[in-house]
């Protein structure tokens, strides 16, 4: 009922009208329910207290006390009613309005002057002036409709006169006006009050949808900028636990018995990797002086062409390395330029180095120095993966990188930002052109008061030209003798972390994989019986690299090695099926026993198959898919009970309570308890994740558990959830 009312009430209103305009059609709508509940009520009363009277004097009932005026008014007014709704449906407000104001004046002119004369009725006109004020916003009409209502309020006494003289004689015309203003200046004031309130509440929701936006878009960058922080400490910690892993393995290999030249190679890769570590946390002081007032420039002359150069010769063996053709195009030859020389080169090499990762295999890359108006142009142009439009720009702030297959694995997000604030101290430009799959180039413009040059600038011919041509590194004969080592697949971006890995692994035949794409090429054609992988590699990681040989059902037993030290990162990993999980630095002995116990289990489950026919495989397997189901469902069915444990469930699979370890261990590499508990860490997250408002107490008792402070604990180490 309540539902119907509102609908009647809502008739005519549309989004699209001002609010003032709702709520006047809202509240014709209202006195049309209201006024024609009130005629059929008191006409029902007239009707039953007239059919009772009737009956008691005159022992029948012959309707003589019915009042066919009073029936056709109020039948004429409801139908009047009836009609303004209609026309509200139909949006027709103004219509509606007239009809309903009509309607008001004509029933009480026919109350006061035909159906129940001198009965002083024409009261009811004190309400017409109020009405309009609340349907009209133009104050003239309800000026006029006051008017109108004063003088039909005079009709009875001196135009249709229905009362006797001394009644008309005894009026009071002012004090009745005063009546009727008084009325209309106390309904006028509350619609005025009413008005400012709705308009300072409009303005509190305003300001309030202003600051939700506002919230909202600070939450996403504030979001944005965690998962930049997360992402620079993730590849941070990766990029510095790869170099710690060969330190702390080639110091361990150190051994002053033997020769010097086994050990002088040891310690210049030492060497090597103290100087990565020493270049990468360099990197993020400087890029912390670059916010201090206290940085300063120490800038002097220096030659473009010897600075280019000394750079161009430091990356051509790393760009020869992956097959790349790196050129060097100087058209400003004998031209100084007023740098800080340390920074300046720190900003150049980032940018090589960035040309350096983003481009693949026989691409190009190329520095340009030219002229151009009346500034000095440094290009560094490669034909890498490039970069979206949109992103162009952001590439400069902190913490931020391009999503790529290359960024998940590598960078910290703050070379750019280095780059560009060293390029901005010296009071140069820098600038980006790229687009996706077209390659990228950085364009650093120096205005000519920091150049001195005897070089005509018109120039259009190079003046010196150095090129390194292709050369295929990856072409290796093909003289490998068969060997009866057991094979191990090692998948590691690191060059550095493969050599390493291949000495530890001079017992076993090592063959070595850049990324998880490569990898899969090679298992297409040869097998192994382990896989080492990386987690975090461009092209395709060690996740992916997991998730494609699992779908293609590869058993070969995998072992992954990362730089990651999150919760989430390993149980996703174990989640796919890997034989283990080790992080950098790690033990070689450690690496080594994994190793060898992973290879004999597979061992003994190759040698299982051989020994079994495929039916009764088969069978085993179909066994296994029927147990972990069952138990599994089991275990989610009653999840919420305290006193799911052990015994109650080996009870329901009707067997002993070691029986029901040993074979859960064996068909599902885990306890029983860990069943239970996994299974209710993963309710408890989903149920947190579903509703955040539900207390812990509840998604404890949900997940049966009676110690809150354990799960919570327990779900902040598996999951990262806050408590």
């Amino acid at each position: 009922m309540k539902k119907k009312y509102e609908t009647i009430i809502n008739l005519g209103t549309q989004e699209r009208y001002s609010i003032s305009l709702n709520k006047r059609i809202r509240l014709l709508n209202t006195f049309c329910i209201i006024w024609g509940h009130l005629i059929l009520i008191f006409y029902s009363i007239e009707l039953i207290i007239g059919l009772v009277l009737e009956s008691i004097n005159q022992d029948a009932i012959t309707f003589q006390f019915f009042d066919y005026k009073a029936f056709f008014s109020y039948l004429l007014t409801l139908s009047s009613l009836v009609i303004t709704l209609f026309l509200n449906k139909t949006s027709k407000f103004n219509g509606a309005r007239i009809l309903f104001m009509s309607a008001v004046i004509l029933s009480n002119l026919l109350a006061s002057l035909i159906i129940s004369p001198g009965n002083y009725l024409e009261y009811y006109f004190i309400l017409l002036a109020p009405i309009s004020l609340m349907l009209y916003s133009n104050k003239s009409t309800s000026y006029l409709f006051l008017l109108i209502s004063f003088l039909l309020f005079l009709t009875p006494y001196f135009f249709y006169v229905v009362y006797p003289k001394d009644y008309v004689d005894r009026l009071l015309i002012l004090e009745i006006l005063c009546v009727f203003l008084v009325i209309y200046l106390v309904v006028n004031y509350f619609k005025e009050s009413n008005i400012k309130s709705e308009k300072l509440l409009s303005l509190e929701r305003d300001k309030v949808l202003s600051d939700k936006m506002i919230l909202e878009g600070q939450e996403a960058e504030l979001r944005e900028l965690n998962e930049f922080k997360s992402h620079f400490f993730v590849n941070l910690s990766h990029e510095i636990r790869t170099p710690l892993t060969l330190i702390q393995g080639y110091t361990n290999q150190l051994d002053f018995k033997e020769s010097d030249k086994e050990n002088k190679q040891r310690t210049v890769i030492i060497k090597e990797q103290c100087l990565q570590m020493q270049n990468i946390i360099n990197s993020i002081m400087d890029l912390s002086k670059m916010d201090s007032n206290e940085f300063q420039l120490n800038s002097m002359p220096v030659d473009l062409n010897s600075f280019l150069e000394k750079h161009f010769i430091n990356f051509q063996t790393l760009f020869a390395k992956k097959n790349i053709e790196f050129t060097f195009n100087n058209k400003t030859l004998k031209t100084t330029i007023l740098v800080d020389e340390d920074l300046f080169s720190k900003a150049i090499t980032n940018l090589l180095s960035n040309a350096l990762k983003f481009t693949p295999n026989s691409g190009s890359v190329a520095i340009n120095t030219f002229f151009n108006n009346e500034s000095l142009t440094i290009n560094v142009i490669d034909s890498g993966i490039g970069i979206n439009k949109d992103e162009s720009e952001a590439i400069f702030k902190r913490f931020y990188q391009v999503k790529n297959d290359i960024t998940k694995s590598q960078g910290s997000g703050i070379g750019l930002a280095f780059t560009k604030s060293i390029i901005s101290a010296h009071q140069f430009s820098i600038a980006v052109e790229s687009s996706f799959g077209n390659g990228t180039c950085f364009t650093i413009s120096i205005p000519e008061n920091f150049v001195n040059s005897t070089t005509d600038s018109l120039s259009k011919e190079p003046i010196d030209i150095i090129e390194v041509n292709k050369t295929n590194f990856n072409e290796q004969p093909n003289t490998k003798l068969k060997s009866n080592k057991q094979k191990i697949l090692v998948v590691d971006d690191h060059e550095q972390m493969r050599k390493y890995l291949k000495k530890v692994l001079h017992n076993y035949e090592v063959t070595e994989a850049e990324n998880g794409k490569e990898a899969l090429n090679t298992l297409n054609n040869n097998t192994f019986d382990l896989i080492l992988t990386d987690y975090m590699m461009p092209v395709m990681d060690g996740e992916t690299l997991v998730k494609q040989l699992k779908q293609q059902q590869n058993k070969t037993p995998i072992l992954v090695l990362t730089a990651r030290t999150d919760h989430q990162g390993k149980l996703s990993m174990l989640r796919l099926g890997i034989d283990g999980y080790l992080q950098k630095p790690f033990m070689e002995e450690e690496l080594l026993i994994n190793i060898k116990n992973s290879i004999a289990l597979y061992r003994n489950i190759v040698e299982f198959d051989k020994d079994n026919s495929p039916e009764v495989l088969k069978n085993i397997n179909e066994y296994a898919d029927k147990f972990n189901i069952k138990i599994t469902s089991y275990i989610n069915k009653n999840l919420n009970s305290p006193l799911l444990t052990v015994d109650s469930i080996s009870e329901y699979m009707k067997v002993s309570r070691s029986t029901l370890n040993r074979k859960v261990k064996s068909l599902l590499g885990q306890t029983v308890n860990q069943l239970i508990q996994e299974a209710r860490l993963e309710k408890a997250r989903n149920l947190r994740a579903e509703d955040p408002f539900a207390s812990k107490k509840q998604i404890a008792e949900m997940v049966g558990i009676t110690n809150t402070t354990y799960l919570f604990d327990k779900l902040k180490e598996r999951y990262g959830i806050n408590k």
